[in-house]
């Protein structure tokens, strides 16, 4: 089935100076790349106790502690403490 194209564009193209991109530093949510980093090393630490010392309590501990912190650090940062 063949396609019609328009025959003229339906929006402007914005001269170059205000298409500038930002700094994609600062385009990063940091928060939540430390949540993910935390939550990726509490998973690390809770496998390795539960497979290697066999405590499911520890392990177990470990990921609501992790999970505690991120909470508690999320919620500061909604609230505007942070």
């Amino acid at each position: 089935m063949p396609n019609k194209l328009p025959l003229k564009p339906r929006v402007k193209a914005l001269p170059s100076r205000e298409t500038k991109q930002s700094d994609p530093i600062d385009s990063i949510d940091w928060l939540a790349l430390w949540t993910l980093s935390l939550a990726a090393a509490a998973l690390v630490l809770a496998l390795i106790t539960f497979f290697a010392a066999a405590d499911q309590i520890g392990a177990a501990f470990i990921l609501g502690g992790a999970g505690l912190l991120m909470a508690l650090v999320l919620s500061a940062n909604a609230r505007g403490w942070l």
